[in-house]
């Protein structure tokens, strides 16, 4: 008798336990799985048992890649671009889950500008290499290659015979081996504490950075019959479908090193305001920069609200507008001569300035020049939604 009561309160008491409602038994989500548009929110419904342990069991909501996907502490779920990810919902000792997998977008673009910068023939390869940048409206693209805007632009490294000094007509693939016709894949090339794109790559750029979409496989064909017509063809590192089209003409430029291209560095620099009585409609700001042997001085047009020299993007130019560079006011001197400049571009970033100046004769002078013992802003590549 006496252990039947032992065994009939060891079940009410394993039965108590069990409905305990203050103790969780179960977490899941539903659904399970969710797909989603990139930008699109869709809310993942908790069901935890007991129901009523919800009020006595906090719960954490967590993804796996925040980069494909967010969720809120309410189980909104929003897809911030292509991928998979895991979406978890945790109490002390159970937890639910669903997968999410974001779709890769498409890109169907139309460019209106193109030019192709030839490298010459690479010693290692004996291949000619051609960068071909297809751009729209909102960016400028100088002949070294400096871009200026904010807009989008396909930038494609391809191969082709050493004999080529155009464009050769003909279809382009994607390859890790170098051979003619081959398009270079797109890659992200880090150094030091800074990240470059490389290869073939989808890229949007602005006064912010650029932003880049690379190319994992992909053809173009290119055909002409007086203009240029140019057909892409892409996918990208997070399955990016991305089809481009050109049409017109191609300004082509020799970027090889059989020109030469000066590269220099400053140890001081000096900013000052200064007038020029005949452009009074803008503000002109001077700066020097020097090193042991040679001094950059340009003399930027800033809007006329301001006197100091504003971040941003700046062209050689006769128009007297903000944001561009007084012509008859950029040299270069060195210990025997002062060098006039024809063309130049510079971009003035948070503590440096990146510059091109070219010479009448065509030659190239290029300066990072970065204020010393300064910490440096650098902008990473990331991925992007056009």
């Amino acid at each position: 008798m006496k252990n039947k009561l032992l065994y009939l309160l060891a079940c009410i008491l394993c039965f108590a336990s069990c409905t305990d409602e203050t103790k969780v038994q179960s977490v899941r989500l539903e659904p399970t799985e969710l797909t989603l548009k990139i930008g699109e929110t869709r809310q993942i419904e908790m069901l935890i048992e007991p129901i009523s342990a919800i009020i006595y069991n906090p719960v954490a909501w967590h993804t796996s890649d925040p980069n494909v996907a967010q969720v809120d502490n309410n189980g909104n779920v929003t897809a911030i671009y292509a991928g998979e990810c895991l979406i978890t919902c945790k109490t002390k000792h159970h937890e639910g889950y669903c997968h999410v997998t974001v779709v890769a977008p498409k890109y169907q673009i139309k460019f209106s500008n193109a030019i192709v910068f030839d490298e010459g023939i690479k010693p290692e390869t004996n291949q000619r290499n051609l960068i071909l940048r297809l751009y729209d409206d909102n960016l400028t693209i100088d002949s070294t290659g400096t871009m200026l805007g904010n807009g989008l632009f396909l930038n494609i490294n391809i191969y082709a015979p050493t004999d080529s000094k155009q464009l050769p007509i003909g279809e382009y693939h994607t390859s890790d081996t170098i051979n003619d016709y081959t398009i270079q894949p797109g890659a992200l090339r880090q150094e030091g504490n800074a990240y470059y794109a490389t290869g073939s790559y989808l890229g949007q750029y602005t006064d912010n950075g650029l932003s880049a979409i690379f190319l994992t496989e992909g053809n173009i064909k290119i055909e002409s019959n007086g203009n240029y017509t140019i057909t892409c063809s892409f996918i990208g590192t997070s399955k990016e479908e991305i089809n481009a089209t050109y049409n017109g003409n191609l300004n082509i430029y020799d970027t090889s090193q059989e020109n030469q291209i000066t590269t220099i560095e400053y140890i001081e620099s000096k900013t000052e305001p200064i007038e020029i009585e005949k452009e009074p409609i803008v503000n002109h700001v001077k700066i020097t920069l020097s090193n042991n042997d040679t001094t950059i001085i340009f003399v930027a047009r800033t809007p006329k609200s301001i006197t100091y020299l504003p971040l941003g993007n700046y062209y050689l130019s006769d128009e007297i507008i903000a944001y561009t560079l007084v012509p008859s006011e950029c040299t270069i001197a060195t210990n025997d001569k002062t060098i006039s400049i024809t063309a130049a571009t510079l971009q003035v970033q948070e503590n440096e300035y990146y510059g091109t100046f070219i010479d009448i004769d065509g030659n190239k002078y290029l300066f990072h020049s970065t204020k010393k013992n300064e910490n440096i802003r650098k902008q990473q590549i990331k991925s992007f939604v056009y």
